[in-house]
């Protein structure tokens, strides 16, 4: 498996998906989920909320300033640190991720899915 940076993987999510955007917020959230979920029973893949914010918000784009954030938190005894990904639509947390970031997380990377990787 060949490792990206995620800027690099943003910008071929955004040169190659179209623009769904007409949807509800909500069912392109449960259609991101739904696909992540059968791409990962189908053949191996990995269901996290970095390859469900990815798949959002690629299908999110073209509708308003939509972003991936990464954020951690301290965690638990267990794992020291906490570690989630979301999107944001003009600056507001969406979907079932978006909801568990208001969870005390510290944004430290935002990529914009509208710019190609040239700009970023």
């Amino acid at each position: 498996m060949k490792r990206l940076p995620v800027p690099e993987v943003v910008s071929v999510i955004t040169g190659t998906t179209g623009e769904v955007r007409d949807q509800p917020i909500g069912r392109l959230d449960l259609a991101s989920r739904r696909a992540v979920a059968l791409w990962r029973r189908w053949f191996g893949g990995i269901d996290t909320c970095l390859v469900r914010s990815l798949v959002l918000g690629g299908m999110l784009r073209g509708g308003g300033e939509v972003e991936l954030c990464i954020g951690f938190r301290p965690g638990d005894e267990e794992l020291p640190l906490d570690g989630h990904a979301w999107v944001t639509v003009d600056g507001r947390p969406v979907g079932h991720d978006g909801a568990l970031a208001r969870e005390g997380y510290t944004r430290v990377l935002t990529v914009p899915f509208s710019q190609r990787m040239e700009e970023v």
